[in-house]
């Protein structure tokens, strides 16, 4: 039987990408220059940028896209276009899947970001560590949930019933009531 989580917690399946899109989609296009938009992803401090044509995402260019194929090979990014360097048919998912589909796909296809969209429109993206945040803020919030769940039984000291504290007590476990925690100063 499978066991519900507790109230207020929110299962990992059910956090979609579109919640934790912290990079909105910038916009260029396949005739741009690099110039052009490495300035745009530095005056935005993003890492990469989506390339539309007409209204279509025909790629994604990024900081190390420009590196790696313009300035490690001593071209000029002022005569570059982007359609030269960058990578077509990006991995999109789309903003109603969950974080879980989304890490899923980033390790099938070995990429460190995904193009989020709704309705196939570029949104933003996410990437690696955008996920490991969420992966964490939701491991937190069920350890949080966890220790203010109450258990109630009978305390293993004085036999009243009522909410138990588990406490260690020459070495072993017991499940105690809160006077008795108070008295043995616990």
């Amino acid at each position: 039987m499978a066991q519900l989580p507790p109230e207020g917690v929110v299962e990992l399946a059910e956090i979609s990408v579109g919640q934790i899109v912290k990079r909105k989609a910038i916009i260029v296009k396949p005739d741009d220059t690099v110039h052009k938009v490495a300035k745009i992803l530095a005056k935005n401090k993003v890492g990469s940028a989506v390339v539309l044509e007409n209204d279509e995402i025909v790629g994604i260019i990024t900081d190390r896209d420009i590196l790696d194929k313009v300035v490690a090979k001593g071209k000029d990014p002022k005569k570059v276009k982007v359609r030269e360097v960058m990578t077509k048919n990006p991995v999109t998912i789309e903003d109603d899947y969950t974080i879980s589909d989304a890490i899923d796909k980033m390790m099938e296809k070995g990429i460190r970001r995904l193009l989020v969209t709704r309705l196939g429109k570029p949104i933003g993206f996410v990437t690696a560590a955008d996920l490991l945040s969420a992966l964490n803020t939701y491991n937190n919030e069920e350890e949080e949930a966890e220790e203010e769940t109450e258990v109630y039984g009978i305390c293993e000291i004085c036999g009243q019933y009522g909410p138990l504290y588990k406490v260690y007590i020459e070495g072993g476990e017991k499940w105690v009531c809160e006077a008795c925690k108070d008295r043995l100063n616990l």
